[in-house]
């Protein structure tokens, strides 16, 4: 289960990276794809792996670094 606290605490750290002056450019640079990606992040943070693009969902998928045994 995700723990609130740290995943706030996440999005935080983020959100101050992020190159603004005004809470309106703030706002213009953090789009719900934005923090898609930052929670999915999040969430895989503990887990091997990275992440490609997919040409047929358009957009970012977690690729585990492990291969299983064929």
């Amino acid at each position: 289960m995700i723990n609130n606290k740290e995943l706030a605490e996440h999005l935080r750290r983020e959100i101050v990276q992020l190159k603004w002056k005004t809470r309106g450019e703030l706002f213009m640079n953090l789009s719900v794809d934005t923090l898609e990606f930052w929670i999915q992040q999040f969430k895989i943070k503990d887990r091997a792996g990275h992440s490609e693009w997919s040409d047929k969902y358009q957009r970012n998928m977690w690729v585990s670094d492990y291969k299983e045994d064929e």
